[in-house]
C-alpha cells in the first residue's frame, strides 16, 4: 500500500512540475530564479477551483531586487512572443507603481493556459513584490476569466 501511495505522489508531483513546461517564466517556478526559500506559493486543485471552470492554480510571491524583476520581465516577455491575447496596466499613485500584465497563452486540446504577472514597487523604500499566477482550465478568454474570478 505504501508503494501504491507513494507512487501515486510521485506521479502527482511529475505532472504538478511539467504544468507550465514550455513556458519561459517556468524557470522561476522551479526555483532556478529565485531561491524556493524566498518564495510565497499556492498550489490549488480539485473541487475548489470547479466554479471558476480552471483545474490548475499555482501562484508565488516574492520580493525582487530591480535585476531580478527585471529577469522576470524579460522571460515574461518571451512568453508574450507566443501568447495569444496580452493585457497590459500601469498605476503609479504617490508612493507605489504598480505594472500588471495578463498573458493568454495557446490552447491545447480544450485546455487553455493562463499567466498573470504583477510588480508592484515601493519608491520610497526601492522594494518590489512581484505575483505570478499560472492558471489552466476550460476558461476560453481572459475576459470570461476576469468575469468569472470576480
Amino acid at each position: 500500500m505504501k508503494k501504491v501511495i507513494m507512487m501515486f505522489l510521485l506521479l502527482a508531483a511529475a505532472l504538478t512540475a511539467s504544468a507550465q513546461a514550455g513556458l519561459k517564466i517556468n524557470e522561476l517556478f522551479e526555483g532556478r530564479i529565485i531561491p524556493q526559500e524566498r518564495l510565497i506559493e499556492t498550489r490549488v486543485r480539485g473541487k475548489t477551483l470547479e466554479r471558476y471552470r480552471l483545474t490548475y492554480y499555482r501562484s508565488l510571491r516574492l520580493n525582487a531586487t530591480a535585476d531580478e524583476a527585471g529577469r522576470l520581465r524579460q522571460l515574461l516577455g518571451q512568453d508574450a512572443e507566443r501568447s495569444i491575447d496580452m493585457q497590459t496596466n500601469r498605476n503609479s499613485p504617490h508612493r507605489q507603481d504598480t505594472w500588471t500584465c495578463k498573458l493568454q497563452m495557446p490552447p491545447s486540446g480544450s485546455k487553455n493556459f493562463y499567466i498573470c504577472y504583477q510588480e508592484q514597487w515601493n519608491r520610497q523604500h526601492d522594494k518590489c513584490e512581484v505575483t505570478v499566477i499560472y492558471m489552466e482550465g476550460s476558461v476560453a478568454s481572459m475576459e470570461e476569466l476576469e468575469e468569472l474570478l470576480k
